[in-house]
């Protein structure tokens, strides 16, 4: 057996150093996160890696003052597929973004449901910034700020000339801030320039911090731009002058960090997005360019800087680590843990970081915040394996994925085995360039079982990417067959009864997530006379497959039994889905409504006689809370004492509906009006409401007089008017689009956001 296949727990007890109880976070504060992601950079392409034909002494520094990785890895060796591993801390192939690039016709992208490092960073009170190149999908639920950031300025692109064609005929690739066009065509001789000022003054104006900054640099991918005070200054043509104006422009961040007095309360993040080509020179071993598995075009620069946050000083690492190692290693340095219902690939590296080990600390040894995150990995070994492979060694280990999307080789310590066209075995301490394969039957085999470990692990439970299908226009609204393909359902569950009458529910999850998730109920409109809960499907659907629990529900019309009979059945829904919690997956603590009509108006009633026990009614679980956390009102009714109301509920036309619901007109009956009015049990225990409406419905369904009180309040509320559109927008598809896409950015906040951070973020 080779002496460096096992380590003695004795010997791995004096690497790891003393077992500690894990630490909420490094520092007193939380650190500003500054990441940088350089574009194709290659493993020996800076000074403090070997580069002699390159000046990079800026680069080189934080080398020096903090931690230089040598053993690490890129989460694949391709643009998109890295870039989505860094940013959820999983194997591409884990969230569905494994194959190629998205191109700027794709329809697919990150999906809404992976919790990105900003969001994760964002609910702990981060201001958060994406600057630079993007490239994880182009359709509005992919953008990044819509994936947890609160500014954009960059390139969604690639300026390669395999993207730019897709638009010649607009005048270029447009650089962006937010979603307004900057410039067009873009000058790559200008980005780097250009992204850096943006991130200084990101930095400036959130000096208070904590701040994190995902500074994705489209540099030193081809077309090479270079600025003209750098053109001609290296040894390497334009590539090596590109590299020294990299240096020259992080310099500046670290300048500006340092003159605003907040260097001592920041991490810096410095690595490439993949390799780019092989050594040059005859101690330069590794073999392999970008797009390959060889080491070459997978392993990468990476440094870590933050003296004043704990990083260690002059700290040369071979510890095998990887891109989706800095989500958790980040979130615990932020003092965030990682959501129980996230099931990622990365180890948190902070006690290496730290000094306090020279390995990743196993798992089970708790000693960091974050390390116990790999723990939720399937780990199933079958008999073949079991007695060959311990959990804390698969997870140590590298899965290698070619920019095809398929596995291609495991790393586990010094040792590389390549899968295809045969197994192949080389030990990388000795031989970095793989030239010699050695044969070690016992590896071989542990490794083998890995990689067979590994493909059954996703098979299991890969997810789904982003998927979005074009749609017309003025098409009317449908769910697509491979989106209700991606949904889990149970039809026709019966939610509560009254004598012989049963009142049912359908209930959609999207069958790629874990754990638990909010959940929403979906009250269909009608004036209270009509429809059911076929009426709201394709919403309860479509906003299910943006990460929540969805039931859209029938209830009790007018016709068979006047209020408060229908907002009775709403909260009987609520009930229902809080005591079937862990049946369904739901997060008790988090359920939110949203209807539209007579469905926004009991939206907006149940959102605010939560208590009232006139309203509650006798449809089952009792015991259990009506309460809604998160309510989207929409065309709703809110004020039923106006005078608006008392004309129409009068009117021999228009009030019949009325006069049905509530048992007479306002004059008639104000006591029954009152009871469904919403503003009227509004008080400041009620949760946040966001209104939406058509640009052409009645005013009075902007709740002007609700919101205005829900302001006196503090409650948080607002309102979209959509353009053009009448009451009944849920019908055409860009109407549905613009309000699903409000609604899951405010439910993102109060439901989803406030979930984790009830789990401790």
């Amino acid at each position: 057996m080779n002496h460096r296949s096992f380590v003695p727990f004795a010997v791995l007890v004096a690497l790891l150093g003393s077992v500690n109880a894990p630490r909420n976070c490094v520092g007193a504060e939380k650190p500003n996160i500054v990441l940088i992601f350089v574009d194709d950079q290659g493993y020996y392409d800076l000074g403090c890696y070997g580069a002699t034909e390159v000046q990079t002494p800026r680069i080189d520094a934080l080398a020096e003052q903090g931690v230089r990785l040598t053993d690490y890895y890129a989460a694949a060796p391709i643009c998109s597929p890295s870039r989505a591993g860094l940013l959820t801390g999983c194997y591409p192939r884990r969230v569905g973004n494994h194959i190629w690039v998205h191109r700027a016709d794709s329809n697919t992208g990150i999906h809404p449901d992976e919790l990105t490092l900003a969001e994760l960073l964002k609910s702990a009170g981060y201001a958060t910034a994406c600057v630079g190149k993007w490239h994880l999908g182009f359709h509005p639920p992919f953008l990044p700020l819509q994936q947890g950031f609160d500014h954009y300025y960059g390139l969604l692109h690639n300026l390669d000339p395999v993207e730019v064609v897709y638009f010649d005929d607009q005048g270029g690739v447009p650089l962006m801030r937010g979603d307004q066009v900057v410039k067009r065509p873009a000058d790559p001789s200008e980005l780097t320039r250009l992204y850096t000022d943006e991130t200084i003054k990101f930095i400036r104006d959130h000096r208070d911090g904590p701040f994190f900054v995902y500074l994705a640099h489209t540099m030193l991918h081809n077309p090479l731009g270079v600025g003209p005070e750098f053109k001609g200054t290296s040894q390497w043509g334009d590539y090596g002058d590109a590299i020294q104006e990299m240096d020259f422009h992080v310099g500046r961040i670290v300048d500006e960090l340092e003159s605003l007095d907040i260097d001592d309360n920041t991490l810096i993040v410095y690595a490439s997005d993949n390799g780019r080509g092989p050594g040059r020179m005859p101690d330069q071993k590794i073999q392999g360019r970008k797009l390959s598995t060889y080491e070459g075009g997978i392993r990468v620069p990476a440094i870590a800087w933050g003296p004043g946050v704990g990083i260690t000083k002059s700290l040369v690492s071979g510890a095998v680590t990887r891109a989706m190692d800095w989500y958790p290693t980040l979130a615990t340095f932020a003092g965030v843990p990682v959501p129980t219902d996230r099931v990622i690939d990365g180890r948190d590296l902070t006690p290496l970081l730290t000094g306090e080990t020279t390995l990743v600390p196993p798992p089970g040894l708790k000693m960091s915040l974050n390390a116990t995150v790999p723990l939720r990995r399937r780990f199933e070994p079958p008999g073949e394996w079991a007695s060959m492979i311990n959990r804390n060694e698969y997870f140590d280990a590298f899965f290698y994925h070619g920019s095809q999307g398929a596995l291609a080789a495991v790393r586990w310590r010094n040792w590389k085995l390549v899968l295809n066209p045969s197994l192949t075995l080389y030990d990388l301490a000795k031989d970095p360039g793989e030239t010699k394969p050695v044969r070690n039957g016992e590896i071989l085999r542990k490794l083998r079982g890995m990689a067979v470990l590994f493909q059954e692990e996703m098979r299991r439970d890969a997810r789904s990417a982003g998927v979005v299908v074009p749609k017309q226009a003025n098409g009317r609204t449908r769910v697509t067959a491979d989106q209700l393909d991606r949904l889990n359902a149970k039809t026709d569950v019966v939610y509560a009864q009254y004598d012989d009458r049963q009142l049912a529910m359908d209930i959609y999850r999207p069958s790629s997530s874990w754990g638990t998730l909010p959940a929403v109920v979906c009250i269909h409109g009608g004036g209270w006379y009509k429809g059911n809960r076929s009426s709201h499907r394709a919403m309860a659907q479509s906003l299910a497959l943006r990460g929540y629990v969805t039931a859209t529900i029938s209830y009790r019309l007018s016709g068979e039994a006047s209020f408060p009979a229908a907002i009775h059945d709403c909260k009987a829904a609520v009930r229902y889905l809080r005591a079937h919690a862990k049946e369904y997956g739901i997060d008790p603590d988090h359920i939110g409504a949203m209807g539209l009509s007579a469905g926004g108006h009991l939206t907006a009633l149940l959102a605010t006689s939560a208590g009232v026990q006139r309203l509650e009614g006798s449809g089952g679980n009792p015991q259990f809370s009506s309460a809604i956390q998160a309510a989207v009102p929409m065309g709703a009714q809110t004020d039923l004492l106006s005078e608006r109301t008392r004309t129409v509920s009068a009117s021999a036309s228009r009030g019949e509906i009325w006069r049905q619901f509530l048992d007479g007109s306002l004059d008639q009956n104000e006591s029954n009006y009152q009871l469904a009015s919403p503003l009227f049990h509004l008080n400041d225990g009620d949760p946040p409401c966001w209104f939406v409406t058509g640009a052409l419905d009645d005013p009075s369904t902007h709740a002007d007089g609700f919101r205005k009180r829900m302001d006196e309040l503090g409650i948080d509320t607002g309102l979209t008017v959509i353009a053009e559109a009448p009451h009944a927008f849920v019908g055409k598809q860009r109407w549905f689009d613009t309000m699903l896409n409000d609604a899951d950015r405010f439910f993102q906040k109060h439901l989803k956001a406030k979930a984790g951070q009830k789990n401790g973020q």
